[in-house]
């Protein structure tokens, strides 16, 4: 299902306002006698509206008349210098630029204050937001789901095609409260533990990490379990990487285990994370350690379709290779962004996303590692000799299963 509207958090979302918020606190403090506070405070602080924050910045038990007085400092000297130290994060130009193209409407809910937010969002974004809320008398804040219901009408949208985007719990319970599906982005705030926690239902580490959502919703699990068990593959689900590490923790333990060279692995905390009963070798061709035979072959994958394939491209081939015989068993593990609706998409992935990325992670000197692209080039450090569809699991293999996780990870 495609998603046709997007409800952005603004602090720690789409902005990073700490240095300017922190000096406006400051500002307020400091001429009352009071130490001044950090950016690391400020991160703490914020998301309840700058009334809560200027509390929070004040020692407890301040009367209502000093915070009275600190708030007004505090509006004055953010209004004159909001905008010295704030910036967009890295990918978040190019991402509504994206939305804007394939015509998603965009708006803003934030708690800071109305004016203060709609200034913001007009000077660095222009018309890549159509309509941007703060926080407004007589109008409850996050998150309470007011003022998110009332903003998806005014863009025309419906819950059931609305990603809600944000950086903290406060984000995450404004969408759960408004019956939105609620992603935590990791680069702001508040960490990915905090996220899970308040009923995130995706996790995205990069703003370009949100167009696969957009294009086709958050996965299906239900759908993808029956694709990929009907082909005859073992099929898990597991929402954060934690699970899927005590999974594979599991199944790992006093067996013999070959590892594909995989980021996603390496994001894993793999082999590091494994039982000390664990026999582990490389899929490196090392002699001595390379074991062609072992009880489980463990790797990621390219790319999986929706249809049910797994694509995987590799130069040496002997990481394939693990993939096809050898081993009794075999686990791709493998993040949500790999997911791909058909085949066709699956093999543009692992040829237009992956293979450039590895290129450029492994410092080969390919047109792809420039530019990004599969040139079907004949370098001699190309990395794509072999793109390998699996169809079924290998008739020689025990098992052969997919461990899926929640979260973006790899390439």
């Amino acid at each position: 299902m495609k998603i046709t509207t997007a409800i952005f958090d603004l602090d720690g979302t789409l902005l990073n306002t700490l240095g300017d918020l922190s000096d406006s606190v400051n500002t307020a403090i400091l001429r009352r006698g009071f130490p001044p506070v950090t950016e690391e405070q400020t991160r703490e602080r914020v998301g309840n509206g700058v009334r809560k924050l200027i509390e929070r910045s004040l020692p407890d038990g301040s009367p209502e008349t000093l915070v009275d007085e600190c708030l007004d400092d505090f509006r004055t000297a953010y209004e004159s210098r909001m905008m010295n130290r704030t910036q967009p994060y890295d990918g978040v130009l190019p991402l509504l630029k994206a939305l804007k193209k394939a015509g998603v409407a965009v708006g803003v809910l934030s708690n800071k204050y109305d004016l203060a937010a709609k200034g913001l969002i007009r000077h660095y974004f222009g018309d890549l937001v159509q309509i941007t809320v703060g926080e407004r008398p007589g109008v409850p804040r996050k998150p309470d789901p007011t003022s998110a219901l009332e903003l998806l009408r005014q863009l025309g949208g419906n819950a059931g095609e609305t990603l809600y985007i944000g950086d903290s719990a406060v984000d995450m319970q404004t969408a759960k409260n408004a019956g939105l599906t609620a992603v935590g982005v990791t680069w702001g705030f508040r960490d990915a533990d905090t996220l899970r926690k308040a009923g995130a239902d995706a996790l995205v580490n990069e703003p370009m990490e949100l167009l696969p959502l957009f294009e086709r919703g958050l996965c299906n699990v239900d759908a993808l379990c029956a694709a990929f068990t009907a082909r005859g593959f073992g099929f898990t689900y597991f929402p954060a990487k934690e699970g899927a590490v005590a999974y594979l923790s599991e199944v790992c333990a006093d067996q013999s285990v070959t590892l594909g060279g995989s980021m996603t692995l390496k994001e894993l905390g793999l082999p590091g994370a494994f039982a000390e009963s664990t026999d582990v070798h490389s899929h490196s061709i090392t002699p001595g350690e390379y074991v062609q035979d072992p009880d489980i072959y463990l790797c990621s994958a390219n790319a999986l379709s929706e249809t049910g394939e797994i694509v995987n491209i590799d130069g040496r081939c002997n990481r394939v290779a693990g993939t096809l015989f050898g081993a009794k068993r075999c686990i791709f593990v493998c993040g949500v962004n790999k997911l791909c609706p058909d085949l066709e998409s699956a093999v543009d992935r692992a040829r237009n996303i992956a293979a450039p990325q590895n290129a450029k992670r492994l410092l080969r000197k390919t047109p792809c590692a420039l530019d990004g692209k599969c040139h079907d080039c004949r370098s001699p450090e190309r990395i794509c000799s072999a793109l390998v569809i699996h169809m079924a699991p290998p008739l020689s293999m025990e098992k052969c299963e997919i461990v899926l996780i929640g979260e973006a990870l790899g390439y």
